[in-house]
Parts: structure tokens; sequence; C-alpha cells
């Protein structure tokens, strides 16, 4: 039996702390391509300018959704969808689309001039919408919105893969380049650097500065003295996912980029981790040549102008 088979009101009401528990189960339920599904919501409710509503029926929470805003020189104030699950025993009433109008309503009340099913960096879960997950499309395209663009996550099997960084740190050693696990100490500089440089329009400053907030932190730079040439990070939003990585373009070519992702990558080997997760990647050869890593999902991103 499901909720069509009985006449049953249901409201959308602003989320609360009690729900949680609730909502971790309905994400476990329904998110089953995510190795992780109960963290989602609690790293969400977590995150500074996230809010969420729930549907509820009978007293029962049977779906959730949690959006945001992002603002760019480019676009203006955009809102986002970061999350939406309803209940499977729940599906078919028509809750999903009540979840995702009453987040766009939300967002329009706050400025958004358009809608986007697709990740608000520096805190995301997905670049966008799996396009596996074949009721979100399809809510995605009754909905009226338009996909604009795709991306991917690559994943690197970490038992089966030699990621022994010291043959590469020390070749670089000998040409003046050090690779060295960053220091929660030194946050502010490296922050201040990445700000000051080519990424400083990015989100990466943001998510290298949570990263280094955590213990021990999952961050390694290369320095060619005292300067930084280089970064990569792991775990900033979610634990078993690589990334950002970034090298100074007068620096690549030298094997910094491969020595930085596989000291990351044996830090989540060490802490148990079976596969890694590299999110929306860009150079997709180098990731397949550095480290075998293989494209494992596909995402479709979604907008809507209000």
């Amino acid at each position: 039996m499901s909720i069509t088979d009985i006449i049953v009101p249901v409201i959308i009401r602003s989320v609360a702390a009690a729900d949680l528990a609730r909502i971790q189960h309905i994400c476990e339920e329904v998110l089953d391509l995510e190795p992780d599904p109960s963290d989602l919501p609690a790293i969400l409710a977590g995150s500074d300018g996230r809010f969420g509503v729930v549907a509820e029926a009978a007293g029962d929470i049977i779906g959730c959704c949690y959006g945001s805003l992002r603002s760019t020189s480019r676009e203006g104030l955009t809102g986002h969808v970061d999350l939406l699950a309803v209940a499977r025993w729940a599906a078919g009433n028509g809750a999903g689309l009540m979840l995702l109008t009453h987040m766009e309503e939300l967002l329009a009340d706050r400025g958004a001039a358009s809608v986007a099913l697709a990740g608000n960096p520096p805190v995301y879960l997905w670049p966008g919408v799996d396009a596996r997950y074949t009721v979100m499309t399809c809510l995605a395209a009754r909905a009226g919105y338009e996909r604009y663009a795709e991306a991917v996550d690559m994943a690197v099997e970490l038992r089966a893969t030699d990621l022994d960084c010291r043959p590469d740190t020390t070749r670089l050693a000998d040409a003046g380049v050090t690779v060295r696990r960053a220091e929660g100490t030194e946050s502010e500089r490296l922050v201040t650097w990445l700000r000051d440089g080519p990424w400083g329009q990015s989100s990466w400053p943001a998510e290298v500065a949570a990263t280094l907030a955590r213990q021990p932190a999952g961050c390694h730079v290369a320095c060619r003295g005292d300067t930084y040439v280089g970064f990569a990070c792991h775990g900033s939003v979610r634990r078993g996912w690589f990334g950002p990585m970034g090298t100074l373009e007068h620096e690549r070519g030298h094997g910094i980029g491969s020595a930085l992702l596989r000291c990351c990558l044996s830090d989540m080997k060490a802490a148990g981790l079976p596969t890694a997760r590299i999110g929306w990647v860009g150079p997709v050869e180098f990731y397949a040549r550095s480290v075998g890593a293989r494209i494992e999902r596909i995402y479709w991103l979604y907008r809507r102008a209000r």
C-alpha cells in the first residue's frame, strides 16, 4: 500500500532539528547510489546558508528538500536545490513536486532569479543529478527544468592501486620542490595565497579552509622554497571525496599534481576507505593516467528561470 491509496493531506513546513533522524532514514532508503546517504542531511544542516523543508502526512515525514543561494557576477543570484528525497512508500502522491515548488518559492523570496539543480560549492553533495536517479530526472522535466550541462565523477579503487608517493616526492625535492602535509596553523596563509591567485574567484579557498579545520588536515601542498606552487585536498565536504587540487600554470609538467594526488589518496587508503571519488572532474585523462581512475558517475545539471 502506498500513500496514494489513502486520502491524506500533505503539508510542507520548515525542517526542525528533531526531523534529522527521519530524514536520514529516508536518504538511506532512496539514495541507494551513495556510500554515505545518512551523512548527507547533516552536511547540509551544518552548513551556513542552507535551509530545508519537509513534507509531512499524518504526522509522519515523507520527504525533504534543502536549498541555498549563490551569487555570481555573470548570473546574479541563483537558487540551488541541494537535496530532494521522498520516501519510497510515499512515491506518487506529488510530494516531490510540492517540495520542489515550495523550495523554488523560498529561493525566489530571497531574490533568486533562477533555480538550478546543480552543486553549490563550497558545500555540495553532487555536481548535479545523477542520471540514474530516474525519478528525479523525470521530476525535473515535469517541473520545466532545462538540462544545460553534464559533469562526471571518477573513482579510484584504493586497495588495488599503487599509491606510494615517495618516488615522486624525492624526485621533486631534488628539483627544489617540497611536497608535504599542510598544517592547520598555516590555514590563513594558504587560504590567502589561494584567494590572491588564479583560484581566488572560485570556491576552492573556502573548501581548503574547511579541510584544514579538521584533524588531521586532509591537505597536501607543494612549495618551492617558502612559496606555494600547488595544493590538493580530500574530505572537504564528504569523507570519501578527493578535491579540489591545483598547480600554478608555470609549474605544471613537473609531476607536482600527480605527487599531490598520490599523497592524498594514500591518506584515504590508510584511513580504511576502499574507494576514493574525484568529484566534478575536469582533466579526465590526467586522473586516468596518474592513478587508473575510471569514470563512475554522470550528472545532468538543470536550471529554470523563475
